[in-house]
C-alpha cells in the first residue's frame, strides 16, 4: 500500500471535500497514481468526480481523479481499495465523535491526518479534543486554515490559539468566492491555467507531498 493521507475534522462546513479534491487533483497533475475513497454517506467528493468523469469524456487531457465510495462500517474494505495506489486521499463525515473508532482506525492507518478549519472559536472549540486524541495515540496531524483572511483582526488571534495546541500547516486557504464553481463540471481550480486560486492549494500540496515523503 501506497501513501494515505486523511482528511478529517469534526466541524461541518471546514472544507474538507473542496481540500480532498484539490489533493487529487495536484497528485495526479504531478504524474501520481492517486485514489480518492469517500467514506461520507452524503457522497460530496464521489459525486465531484462522477461529474468529472462526464467532463473527461469531452475533454480528456484533464488530469484523472478517482473516486470510489466506502462505508466506515467497514472501513478495512474501503482500505483495500487503495492497495495498488501510490497515494489514497480520504475523505470521511463530520461529526468524528459519532464514528470515533472507525476514523481513529484510518487516522492510525494514515501517513498524515488533515484537519480543516476555519479561523474561528467554534472550529478551535471542535477541531481541539480531535487534535488531542490524535496526539494522545501519537498520529501525526496538521490543522490547514481554509477561508482565512489575514486581513482581519481575529485571524491572528485564532491563528495563534491553535498554533498553541496544533501543528499547523504554514499555507492557508484564503477566502475564494469562486472555488466552489469549477465543481460543476468535477473541476477544481487547478484545471484552469489562469486561476487566481491556485497557488494556495499548489502549496498546501507541495507541503503535504514532503510530510508524506512523496
Amino acid at each position: 500500500m501506497g501513501k494515505i493521507v486523511l482528511v478529517s475534522s469534526p466541524k461541518g462546513g471546514s472544507g474538507k471535500s473542496v481540500l480532498a479534491r484539490h489533493l487529487l487533483v495536484s497528485a495526479s497533475q504531478a504524474g501520481l497514481d492517486v485514489l480518492g475513497i469517500d467514506f461520507d454517506r452524503q457522497g460530496t467528493l464521489e459525486k465531484w468526480a462522477q461529474r468529472r468523469e462526464v467532463t473527461r469524456a469531452t475533454f480528456p487531457d484533464f488530469a484523472v481523479a478517482t473516486v470510489k465510495s466506502a462505508r466506515l462500517q467497514d472501513w478495512r474494505g474501503g482500505l483495500r481499495l487503495a492497495e495498488r495506489a501510490a497515494l489514497t486521499i480520504i475523505d470521511t463525515p463530520p461529526s468524528v465523535e459519532d464514528h470515533l473508532p472507525a476514523i481513529s482506525m484510518l487516522a492510525e492507518m494514515s501517513d498524515l491526518v488533515i484537519i480543516p478549519a476555519v479561523c474561528t472559536q467554534d472550529d478551535i472549540d471542535s477541531v481541539g479534543p480531535w487534535v488531542e486524541v490524535l496526539k494522545k495515540r501519537n498520529e501525526r496531524s496538521v490543522v490547514v486554515l481554509n477561508r482565512a483572511n489575514r486581513r482581519t483582526t481575529s485571524f491572528a488571534r485564532m491563528r495563534g490559539k491553535l498554533v498553541k495546541i496544533a501543528d499547523v500547516c504554514p499555507v492557508e486557504i484564503p477566502q475564494l468566492e469562486d472555488v466552489h464553481v469549477p465543481s460543476s463540471k468535477g473541476l477544481t481550480l487547478l484545471d484552469y491555467s489562469k486561476s487566481r486560486g491556485q497557488e494556495p492549494f499548489e502549496e498546501v500540496w507541495a507541503y503535504v507531498r514532503r510530510q508524506v515523503g512523496l
